[in-house]
Parts: C-alpha cells; sequence; structure tokens
C-alpha cells in the first residue's frame, strides 16, 4: 500500500514538472515573439555545418533572445567564376527588438559537442553605424563539433586540398613538385656529379681534392671548438664570461640609476615642474596672439624700426632732391664762404700786424702803399681763385674715373669761373703794375 502511494506521488510530480516546463516554454516563446525584429543570415553551405532547424534558438552573449522561424538551402541567381551555380543556407529568425545590430555584426552555427541540430551565436558589434544589410554574413561552424569537423575535414586525405592530401602530396615520389621528388632528383644529381668528378680527375688531382676537403672539414671543426670555448662559463677570458661581466656591470649600474632616482625622486619632480614652468613661460613669450609677449614686442620693435628707416629713407631722398636741385647755390654758397673766410684771414692778419691803424687815419704815402698792398692781394686772391678751379677740375675728374663728359654742366661751371677768375686776374695784374709802375 505504501508502494503504491509512493509511485502515485511521484506520478503526481512527473506531471507537474512536465506541466511547469510546458508553462516556462511557452512563456519564453511568447517572451520572444512579443515585439521581435526578423534578422536573416546566410551562411555557406560548406560540409561541416551542422544541421540547422525550425526552432533552433538564437544566442546573444551565451543568452535566449529569439529563434529560428525558418532555414533552407537556397539556389542564388549568379554563377560562380567557373559558371557553375551556387547555394547558400539562408536562416530566417526573430530576435527581440531592443537589440541594435552594427555594421560589423556576425553570426556562427555551433552544434552541440554530442551531435544534434545547431544553434546560433550572434554578436551584435561594435560599430559606430547600425546594420542596415539584407543579410548577415555567417561564418563557418564554430564550437567544439565545429573544430572537430574542420579538423576531419583536413584529415581527409581523398579530399584535395586538405592538409593530410598535402603531407601525401610532398612524400610522393611520382609527383615532380614533391619534398621526396626533388630529394630524388637532388641525390641524382649529387651522385651524377661525382661520378663525372671520379672520371674527369687523376688520382694526383682526387687526393687534392680529398686534402682540401679535410683542411675545409679541420678548419671547420677547429671553428666549432672555438666557438665552444668561448661559451665556456669556466673560463675567465671567454667571450660569455666577459658578457656576463658586462650584464652584472650594467645592472649594477641600473640598479645605482634606479637607487639615484629613488633618492632623488622630489629634486626631478621640481626640476620637471621648473622645466614646465619654463616651458609655459616660453611658450607664453613666444605666443604671437599675446600683445604683451616678448614676440609680440620684437615684432612691434621690428614695425617701428622699418617705419623709422622708411623716414630715414624719406629724408635722405628729399636731403638728395634738395642738394640735387640746388647743387649749384650749395658750390656758389661754399665758393663765397671761402672767399669771406679768406678776407677775414687777411684783416685779422692785417689788424695784428697794425693795430694802431685802429686809431690813426693813414696819411697819403700810407694811402698809396696800401692801394698797393690791395692790388697785390687782388692779384694774390686771383691767384688762388685759379688754384680752386685746378682743383675742382682734379675732384671732378676723379669723380668721373678721368673720363668728363664734354656737355658736363659741372665743367661748363668750372669753364665759366675759369674765364671769370683769369678776367679778375688780369685786372689785379695790370692795377698792381699800375700802381708800382705810378710808385
Amino acid at each position: 500500500m505504501a508502494q503504491r502511494r509512493n509511485e502515485l506521488q511521484l506520478g503526481l510530480l512527473t506531471l507537474i514538472v512536465m506541466a511547469l516546463a510546458v508553462v516556462i516554454l511557452i512563456s519564453i516563446s511568447k517572451d520572444v515573439e512579443a515585439g521581435a525584429q526578423p534578422v536573416a543570415i546566410r551562411f555557406p553551405p560548406t560540409p561541416i555545418m551542422p544541421p540547422i532547424n525550425e526552432g533552433a534558438i538564437v544566442l546573444v552573449g551565451g543568452q535566449t533572445v529569439g529563434k529560428v522561424t525558418k532555414a533552407e538551402l537556397v539556389r542564388e541567381p549568379s554563377t560562380d567564376a567557373d559558371g557553375q551555380p551556387t547555394f547558400h543556407i539562408n536562416v530566417l529568425a526573430k530576435i527581440r527588438d531592443d537589440l541594435v545590430l552594427r555594421e560589423n555584426c556576425s553570426a556562427f552555427a555551433e552544434a552541440p559537442a554530442l551531435g544534434g541540430a545547431a544553434i546560433i551565436r550572434l554578436d551584435l558589434g561594435s560599430a559606430a553605424k547600425t546594420f542596415d544589410g539584407e543579410f548577415i554574413e555567417g561564418a563557418p561552424p564554430g564550437g567544439f563539433a565545429g573544430a572537430l569537423a574542420s579538423i576531419q575535414t583536413e584529415l581527409d586525405g581523398a579530399r584535395e586540398g586538405s592538409l593530410l592530401w598535402q603531407i601525401k602530396m610532398q612524400l610522393d615520389p611520382q609527383t615532380e613538385q614533391s619534398m621526396v621528388a626533388r630529394l630524388n632528383q637532388s641525390l641524382a644529381d649529387i651522385n651524377d656529379i661525382t661520378s663525372s668528378l671520379n672520371v674527369q680527375l687523376t688520382q694526383q688531382e682526387k687526393d687534392t681534392l680529398i686534402t682540401k676537403i679535410q683542411v675545409v672539414a679541420d678548419n671547420i671543426a677547429a671553428m666549432t671548438t672555438n666557438l665552444r670555448n668561448e661559451f665556456d662559463r669556466d673560463q675567465p677570458d671567454v667571450m660569455l664570461t666577459k658578457l656576463h661581466t658586462t650584464l652584472d656591470t650594467l645592472n649594477v649600474g641600473i640598479e645605482s640609476v634606479s637607487r639615484l632616482l629613488t633618492h632623488n625622486e622630489d629634486a626631478l619632480n621640481r626640476t620637471v615642474a621648473n622645466v614646465e614652468t619654463t616651458t609655459g613661460n616660453i611658450a607664453r613669450e613666444t605666443d604671437a596672439e599675446r600683445p604683451d609677449s616678448l614676440v609680440a614686442q620684437i615684432r612691434l620693435g621690428i614695425n617701428k624700426l622699418n617705419t623709422s628707416l622708411d623716414d630715414f629713407n624719406t629724408i635722405t631722398d628729399t636731403t638728395r632732391g634738395i642738394v640735387v636741385l640746388n647743387r649749384q647755390n650749395i658750390n656758389r654758397l661754399l665758393v663765397n664762404f671761402k672767399e669771406s673766410s679768406d678776407h677775414i684771414k687777411t684783416g685779422v692778419k692785417y689788424v695784428l700786424r697794425h693795430p694802431w691803424r685802429l686809431l690813426n687815419a693813414p696819411d697819403a704815402k700810407e694811402m698809396k702803399e696800401q692801394a698797393i698792398f690791395d692790388a697785390a692781394r687782388s692779384f694774390a686772391e686771383a691767384a688762388t681763385s685759379v688754384d680752386d678751379a685746378a682743383a675742382r677740375l682734379q675732384s671732378l675728374s676723379e669723380l668721373h674715373n678721368g673720363n668728363i663728359p664734354i656737355d658736363d654742366p659741372d665743367l661748363q661751371v668750372l669753364r665759366d669761373d675759369l674765364k671769370t677768375t683769369q678776367t679778375k686776374y688780369k685786372q689785379a695784374e695790370a692795377k698792381l703794375w699800375s700802381e708800382i709802375g705810378g710808385g
């Protein structure tokens, strides 16, 4: 009786669990169907593709977000490069409408480890742009079953292009480009070379060649021995020991630098801060946009200097124009100034020699002597004018490098001055002789 009661309870519990499972499945189905968005995925029909059935779940991040509504093998209207028809597995599914597919979204089918229908794993992607294509291009199958199927495909020796098929091709001596065929060809070539050398070389040449080969082998052996000795850590002068010593010294130096940086961290931080402040000050002073910066002040000074230079050029141009326009007047002014200075100098000398002339009037004799002196002075002044004209002529010749143009205005003025000077000279000479002769 107790056993029947236990069986009844067990059966009742089983029915309750089954009812709860049905309710949960219906609830999940309703949750998926409610507000679901359709997605289309296109997979290549590879031999390792697991079966995708209607109702297969769709996972995002390991969580169920939808299910497959349709899966079929479809022939595409286009053909491949050889003109053969192409096929794809088109999978239609519905997922939650709050999921946003990005431009780089992807999907792959994964079969359970022990076989069975596939599930679809969907990656929403991380691109900024949302997905707006017609199909999501499916990736090759993943998971343990996919990897196992891929390994099985690569180990299929009858499938062209597989890893095992390539290994068999390389080990097949009948294949011309295989590794074994090339090795056999190389050995045959070596046999041909040795046979040819055996026929063409004399015994002495063979002995010489063998001796050279032995010398080369001895050199190789000696070199390898030296290399082995250089890497013997028990010898102090070999390369490996020196390398260890160098590395130890380098480690000591690095440790010293590390201690120095550790003990002077504050000073280094202050130095870096000072450098940063200095670079900031330099950046501010070199900022041409700031009116009080050094570069702005330099630019202002340069502008003022350019303005001053422009003003100076204007002044020099104006001065040159004035000098050019008034050159004759300036020359006359200089001549008059020289004559005035000569008269003043002569008068001062005369007064210093005859100071009583300032108080007493001259008598007739002195007047006669004064007339003679005036005539002599006029004669001397005329001679001085001739000397001045000669000096001016020499300066004009140096100005024109010895080739004075015949129509040069300065030369014409100089000619006129010489004529006037000649007239004055003759007049002074005549007056002097008349005064002397009259006396």
